[in-house]
């Protein structure tokens, strides 16, 4: 087990100095605070900023200044910054997720800009030069951005989403924590998406196991009877047999779960499964990790 834990590890951090890729938590912003995820929607992509950086918000329509397509009016502000993007398998009137979202942000946030379809300007702008997230691209009238002020944190969140020609809709959402909050580390739990699942890569568990175990720990400690499974999700690799993908990916679970508590997380509490190629998500590439809120 130790000479399979460590070669994991080895193969995890690897593939991470390659992808520099960062594991999803809200920095410095407790769940009370962000906006609620829509309900259903799966996680897709995250990445969280380490370091304090400046970031350009744009708080305005796209239009055509000396014939070259830009906001006119952005502000720049300097934090960290997660994002996380969504999809949402079970819907496809964007006109629900902008209710929920405009309800959602309505107390505990100022709106300092908001748009909605054509008014907003080119959706393969904002998609692709703005987030630099192609998925995003679609339909002009079927795309809405917010950008709101948190009263109480003064950090800036965003939201940018739209629906596809294949009427698949996506949800950007960013929080920018800004500089002051942001010397303060947070305590922030990972937020599950609407069906009670984390989707991570092997390679941003291995880039931060010691914060995942932190943040499991503590939504388990403010739910008693809650159990999790680890499950390890991976396509079958040459000659290997769909057996054998589901046993190799089993047992890289039950080293991750043998990680977590080792860190401290109550064993009765965590199982460990392997899933093989059996549970593709769109978007979401191989291999992943997902944790799974069980029934009580």
């Amino acid at each position: 087990m130790e000479t399979l834990t460590s070669k994991l590890v080895h193969d995890w951090l690897v593939q991470l100095s390659l992808t520099g890729l960062l594991l999803a938590v809200v920095c410095s912003v407790s769940a009370s605070q962000a906006l609620p995820v829509y309900p259903g929607a799966e996680l897709i992509e995250a990445s969280n900023s380490d370091s304090i950086d400046r970031y350009r918000i744009v708080l305005s329509s796209l239009k055509k200044i000396r014939n070259v397509l830009q906001p006119d009016r952005t502000i720049t502000v300097k934090g960290r910054s997660s994002t996380r993007t969504y999809y949402v398998p079970n819907e496809r009137d964007v006109e629900a997720l902008i209710a929920h979202y405009k309800v959602s942000s309505s107390e505990a946030f100022e709106t300092l800009f908001s748009c909605q379809g054509r008014d907003c300007g080119s959706s393969n702008y904002w998609a692709n030069t703005v987030f630099k997230n192609r998925i995003l691209y679609g339909p002009e009238q079927f795309q809405y951005y917010w950008v709101g002020l948190n009263r109480e944190t003064q950090d800036y969140e965003l939201v940018y989403l739209g629906r596809r020609g294949t009427r698949k809709i996506y949800v950007h959402h960013e929080i920018i924590v800004t500089e002051d909050s942001a010397k303060e580390p947070g305590n922030t739990p990972i937020l599950f998406d609407g069906a009670g699942i984390i989707r991570l890569s092997l390679q941003q568990v291995a880039s931060d196991l010691d914060g995942l175990a932190e943040l499991l720990q503590g939504y388990l400690d403010k739910v008693a009877d809650q159990k999790m499974a680890i499950v390890v999700h991976d396509a079958q690799q040459g000659t290997e047999t769909l057996v054998q993908a589901i046993n190799r990916t089993a047992s890289e679970a039950a080293v991750i779960r043998q990680q977590l508590i080792g860190k401290g997380l109550p064993e009765g509490r965590l199982t460990a499964h392997g899933a093989g190629p059996l549970g593709p998500v769109e978007a979401l590439k191989y291999p992943r990790v997902d944790v799974v809120l069980l029934p009580h």
